[in-house]
């Protein structure tokens, strides 16, 4: 029962580019890097982790990528790019080259401008790059950015894209609609993943009975083939430890999932998703 975790972030606030972090938020306002999350993760049978951008430049996906040189347990790293940058295709051309190079995380700044507009040719044109390369996006959306990502996906289908954190429902509220809806329309695409992650903060801490609707209703549309665990360390220690969000998974994993099915989700479907590219492995 080895674990690939898929979604976890670094920094150091020294570098000056984490513009959402404050000093305010305590638990998170200081550096975290790859010793930190070892330590952590330590007994909870880790073979890897996808470190994916946490903040808005091509400088921290270098940094990252850095990271992953000096540190194999870093398997891959999803980093930013702007798709509508001029600068995107050099950037990506540079990027590219680095063997655990993953992909790029789309948040609602690019999502957002195309609700009113049709999405552009250079949005497109440089998505197709990614999808012909078979690399990945991560999407950071919520239910209300799904139908203009479903718009992209029609134009795009063989592209790979994992919904961060269950695409972001109103656990607290308890609200199904319309996130079930739309994303049962992402899932119709075949190559579209669906991350747990984010849950233990977004229920607010280890409670798996908030969290069971999303989980149910994502296990279905998805499949035990198309699921990722990730963890969202450091930010879910705000709700709970390492080890929480490994044991909280543990229990919203579907009974009815042979325990083949389970390990994929705990890790292979992971390895492949962010691994099949070319000649990549871990």
């Amino acid at each position: 029962m080895r674990y690939l975790d898929s979604h976890v972030h670094f920094w150091q606030l020294a570098r000056g580019d984490y513009r959402w972090l404050k000093p305010d938020n305590a638990a998170l306002y200081r550096d975290y890097v790859p010793d930190d999350l070892f330590a952590a993760a330590s007994g909870c049978d880790m073979e890897g982790f996808i470190a994916i951008q946490a903040a808005a430049t091509t400088a921290e996906t270098e940094y990252l990528l850095a990271l992953a040189d000096r540190h194999e347990r870093i398997a891959g790293v999803v980093g930013y790019l702007n798709p509508l940058a001029d600068s995107f295709a050099e950037d990506y051309g540079r990027l590219r080259r680095h063997p655990r190079f993953a992909g790029i995380r789309i948040d609602r700044a690019i999502v957002e401008p195309c609700r009113q507009e049709p999405a552009p040719a250079r949005l497109l044109a440089n998505l197709a790059q990614l999808e012909r390369d078979g690399l990945a996006v991560d999407l950071l959306i919520g239910p209300a950015d799904m139908p203009v990502v479903a718009g992209w996906l029609t134009r795009l289908p063989r592209l790979k894209a994992a919904i961060n954190h269950i695409g972001s429902p109103d656990v607290r509220r308890g609200e199904l609609e319309p996130w079930a809806a739309r994303m049962g329309e992402l899932a119709s695409f075949p190559r579209v993943y669906c991350k747990w992650s984010g849950m233990i903060t977004a229920a607010g801490g280890a409670d798996a009975e908030a969290l069971a609707p999303y989980i149910q209703r994502t296990a279905e549309l998805f499949g035990p083939s198309r699921v990722l665990f990730g963890s969202d360390w450091p930010v879910a220690l705000t709700a709970g430890t390492y080890r929480d969000v490994v044991q909280l998974f543990e229990r919203l994993l579907p009974q009815a999932w042979s325990e083949s099915e389970r390990d994929a989700a705990r890790g292979a479907n992971a390895r492949r998703f962010y691994t099949e590219a070319g000649d990549r492995s871990l």
